[in-house]
Formats: structure tokens, sequence, C-alpha cells
């Protein structure tokens, strides 16, 4: 499995899948490796480098509409993390109006960035309300600190505790509560390995699925189960505080509805990515995904 970037907090569930015998459990043996971004992932699973890649959906269903033979094929997050996230007593944001007049940082080209083009035309703000900074993603952080802009878009979850880590209050406007239908992350499979072996993605996605329920019941032991091993750059203390966060924002392992998605929810999305000019066709929301390996 290869997942969208380095390691990182979010990941320690499908680390813990491999380090704590999930996946030989299954009958499967597996190694999980970072990448090179969402799109990469897409890549090599399509072309079947590896067996399931983990990234956003909405980076999945730009890859599908391009052409590349995969499908979604478990979501364990309902919703993007996407959020306008600036430091408490520097702004306030306590609604879409809130954000006008503010500096903010942001990434071109990212997936942040259409998600802020999703929130504008869903508020009805003009892009004059708001002052674009060009921000790279790896300095996000230390350009809010610093204060050179007033708040940045990115992974709320995310950014919220590494602002914690920081010592500093984090405020937090989440898109998807003002007309931004991002689904969140979860995994994908080529449409080859779907029909030569569905049966190796089920009990792969079971594995991970047991990774977040050991990560749920303990997530300071599960930071250090997989912390050093997998060269996560957080200390204990602020990769738990992260996973914490991160895992308050998943479908509990334990729901029967765990890894499951809806057409309505994915018709949400693909309208509105389509209305941002992120995909073209007018291909049904049941060509991007499948529930039928989800365990």
């Amino acid at each position: 499995m290869v997942v969208e970037g380095a390691f990182v907090p979010h990941h320690v569930p499908l680390l813990l899948a491999a380090t704590q015998g999930h996946f030989d459990r299954a009958g499967i043996q597996a190694t999980v490796e970072p990448g090179l971004g969402a799109n990469m992932v897409a890549v090599l699973v399509g072309q079947r480098a590896f067996d399931l890649g983990h990234l956003p959906a909405n980076a999945a269903a730009a890859a599908i509409a391009r052409g590349m033979r995969i499908r979604m094929v478990a979501l364990y997050q309902p919703r993007s993390t996407l959020a306008l996230v600036g430091i408490k007593g520097r702004v306030r944001l306590d609604g879409a109006s809130s954000v006008e007049g503010l500096r903010v940082g942001i990434t071109p080209g990212s997936q942040d960035a259409m998600a802020l083009g999703m929130f504008r035309r869903a508020q009805s703000i003009g892009i004059s309300a708001l002052t674009i900074t060009p921000i790279g993603r790896s300095n996000r952080l230390s350009e809010l600190v610093e204060g050179r802009v007033d708040v940045v878009v990115g992974d709320g979850a995310a950014l919220r505790a590494r602002l914690l880590a920081r010592g500093q209050e984090p405020e937090v406007l989440e898109l998807a509560q003002y007309g931004v239908p991002l689904l969140g992350l979860g995994f994908v499979a080529s449409q080859a390995l779907l029909t030569s072996n569905p049966d190796l993605a089920r009990r792969a996605l079971a594995a991970i699925r047991a990774g977040f329920a050991e990560a749920a019941a303990d997530p300071p032991a599960a930071c250090r189960a997989t912390r050093a091993g997998y060269g996560l750059a957080d200390s204990d203390a602020a990769c738990t505080a992260a996973l914490t966060i991160f895992l308050a924002h998943v479908t509990p392992p334990a729901s029967p509805d765990w890894g499951r998605q809806s057409d309505e929810a994915w018709q949400r999305m693909i309208e509105a990515m389509r209305a941002a000019g992120e995909l073209q066709g007018t291909r049904p929301s049941s060509f991007y995904f499948t529930n039928a390996v989800v365990p």
C-alpha cells in the first residue's frame, strides 16, 4: 500500500496494520510505503505497482475522470477536514462573512485552493474580499504563526494539532459546513485487482480496519509502536495529540458503516468539482466508487 505523502500521525492506523500483525493474520504479506502526493498514488495503483492507495476522495475522483482505471473501495472519513485556520485572539472565525478582509495563505494548484474557490462561490464571497497570499505547503504553519497571513487553508485537524503543539490556540472554520461537499480520506484499488482478486482487497481493508480499532483503543501506545520505526517527526506526545484529533473525524472502526460510501455524497462532490472545472464529463457517481469489498 502507498500513502499520499511522508508518514504523519494520521497514517498510524495503517502502519499498525503492518507492524501489529493484522495483515499477517489476514494472510497478506504487506508493506506501507510513503508517496509523492495523491496524484502519484492514483498512478501507482492504476499501474498496479501497489494494490491499495490511500488518498483524499476528490483526488481519486479527478484521476478516475482522467481515465485512471481505479476505484475508491473504502471511505473512512465521511467529509473533508479542509478548513480555514487562524490563531485565536488574532482572528475570529464565526461564520462565512468573518473571513472577509483577511490575508489568506494558500498553496496554488492544491486541493486547498479548489476548496477555497468552492467556499467563496457557495457563500457569494468575491475574490476582492480576500487578500490571497501564495505560500508553500511546508512553510504554511510558520507563515501563520509569524503573522504574515491571518489564516491558512489546509487540513483543519492536522493544523489544529500542530498549533496546539506550539502552544497556540487554533481558530477553525471547517469548509464542509459552508458549502464545500468534499469527501475525506479512503482507499483506492485498481479495476484489475477488483476483477481478478476482490477477496485480497477485502482482507486488506479488514486488516486496516483492525489497525484503526487498535489506534482508537490506545492512541499513545499506537504512536509508540510506529513512530520511531517509520520516521514520524512528531514526539510521542505530539503524535498522540494529532492522532486523537484525527480519529475524532473518522467513522468509528466498530461502526457497521465503516468504509461505506454514499451515492448521494459522491454525487454532491462530483457536481461541485464539475462546477469548479476540476472534473469533465457526465459519468454517474457509481463510476467512481464501489462498496463491494468493504469488510
